[in-house]
Order: structure tokens, then sequence, then C-alpha cells
């Protein structure tokens, strides 16, 4: 059975007070490299006693793959429910029947590595029968999850977008509640349900670093009268089932520390990757449906599939 601590549960949406057990900091610009018995070391301690930098600088570009059950455990410890919760939560929930009608599109269509100039995985013949490939088993547990969380989340329920999320969390684990604490830690603790509120701050500081990070395309959008939550709406919600499985794993690895700032780290990343591309347009419809649509694909083409997605995304600069 899957250990659950007994602390105190923090009320729905209510992030963690971190003004009493702050990280320490460090103000090395250079952090070690942990070896995996030094991970395996770190893990038997909270994660906020251990350095944030050091934390946080390994979590981007040394992370123990074989180890990614126990890392998301550890940094999960806020999330961890009271023995039985999971199960005391299983039942009749209002969102049910939405959560049904969404099971079935949750998980990831399999994409071919690099398309062909102009193909669109949408038009693909295999896109459905892909998609009836998810065993019953894992749609079972998805549905569990999805009607816990939105039992114990009585303002936010369930909306569609957390089953990408869970899915996503799915296709790493096994353990059915481990996979409910992670999918409450990002929601709840990591307060990403806020989104799922309409809260679109997150939108406004993508809009900034645009500006700041990259000012062409900046620059562009407003030319071209393009908000950025015309391009990255869906981003929001959805960017866990948009991008390859591997960069959706990359970025939960990060999240769990950092929360939704890894997401926008992303789109960043990936703006620059295409930036002398979107400067072409001249058509705001057009540069539109084409960071909605393609963006995403058309950056990842270019990496290199043998090595880890986000390390190469957080290398490129402008």
């Amino acid at each position: 059975m899957l250990m659950c601590c007994n602390t105190k549960r923090l009320k729905t949406g209510e992030s963690p007070n971190r003004s009493k057990s702050k990280p320490k900091q460090r103000n090395s610009e250079i952090c070690p490299m942990f070896t995996k018995e030094r991970w395996i070391e770190i893990m038997k301690r909270s994660f906020e006693d251990q350095g944030y930098s050091e934390l946080s600088y390994n979590l981007r570009h040394n992370f123990p793959l074989e180890l990614r059950c126990q890392v998301w455990f550890w940094l999960t410890e806020k999330a961890r429910i009271k023995s039985c919760l999971y199960q005391k939560l299983q039942f009749e929930s209002p969102s049910e029947q939405q959560i049904l009608k969404d099971l079935h599109r949750s998980f990831r269509l399999k994409r071919n590595r690099k398309r062909t100039s102009g193909s669109s995985d949408s038009s693909s013949p295999d896109k459905n029968q892909e998609q009836g490939k998810v065993d019953q088993q894992k749609l079972d547990k998805l549905k569990r999850i999805l009607i816990a969380y939105s039992n114990l989340d009585k303002e936010v329920k369930y909306v569609q977008g957390m089953n990408f999320i869970a899915s996503s969390i799915l296709e790493q684990l096994e353990q059915e509640e481990l996979c409910f604490i992670i999918l409450n830690h990002i929601l709840n603790i990591q307060n990403y349900r806020k989104v799922f509120l309409m809260d679109m701050t997150i939108l406004e500081i993508i809009d900034k670093r645009i500006q700041f990070e990259v000012p062409l395309i900046y620059n562009k959008m407003q030319e071209l009268k393009v908000k950025s939550q015309y391009c990255f709406d869906t981003f929001i919600f959805s960017l866990f089932q948009l991008v390859r499985k591997e960069l959706a794993h990359r970025i939960i690895d990060i999240f769990l520390l950092e929360k939704e700032s890894i997401l926008q780290t992303v789109i960043i990343q990936l703006l620059k990757m295409q930036q002398v591309e979107i400067l072409k347009f001249q058509d705001q419809d057009e540069m539109i449906i084409y960071i909605r649509n393609d963006l995403i694909e058309d950056a990842l083409d270019k990496l290199d599939d043998g090595k880890d997605y986000l390390s190469q995304l957080l290398s490129i600069h402008l």
C-alpha cells in the first residue's frame, strides 16, 4: 500500500506557507551535479531541507529518469493524504458525465517523430485507431482519479484539461493513489487549479515575457493585433498533452517544484526556435493558427529525439 503521511491537508486552493520553511538559497552560480547516490540520500529528508538552487538546477539538467517515481513522491510531500481518504473520495460526482465524455480523448495520440514539410498529424488515418489502444484498466484508473479530485475540490470540481494532466502522470506511473497525489499537488498545492477558475494571470505573464525575451515576435504580434490569449489559451489547459510524452514528463519534473513558470519557459523557448518562421506572417489569422496548431511540432522536429527535449529547449538562445 502506498505510504501516506498524516500531516494535515491544506484547504483546497490554499498555497503552502513557505515563509516558515523556505528552501535554503545558494549564492553560488555553479551548482553541483547530483549522482544517483546523492539523489537517494537527499530524498531521505524533506525537499525543503535541500538547497533550492541546487535542486532546481539538477531537476532541469541532471534528472535521474530511473528514480522519477521516487522523486515525484518526494516532491509532493505536502499533497500526501491521510490513509484511505482517496478511497473515501470514490463516491458519485456531479462531474461524472463530463469525465466519462473526456476519458477516451485524454491520452495523447502517437505522433510521427519527424513530419514532412506541410504535413499534419490531424489528418493521420491511424489517429482514432491509436486512441483505441488505451487499455480499459488505465481508463478506469483515470476515471477514479478525476472523480476523486472533483469530490475533493468542491469549488472547481472537474474541468476539461485536468484529464490531460492526470493522463500524463498515468503514462509514467502505475500506482493509482500516487497519481492522484501528484495531480492534487499540481492543482491544489501548486495552485494550478486557478486556471480552471479562469484566472488568466499566466497569460499576462507570458505576454510580458514575450515582450522582453522575444521582442521581435512581440512587435510582430502588436503589428498584426494578435493577443496572447488567442494563441496560448489552449496551451495552458492542454500543453501536457500537446507536447510529446517525454517532454510532458520533464515538464512535470520541474512543475512539482517550480509551479507553472516551467510552462511559461517552454512556450518562450518554442517561440525562440520558430522566430524566423513566425516573423514571416503578414496575416493575423495565419499567425494565430500557426502558433496554436503547428508551433510545438515544428519546433520539436528540430530537436534530437535521442536527447532530453527539455535540456535542448532550455539551451536555445537568440
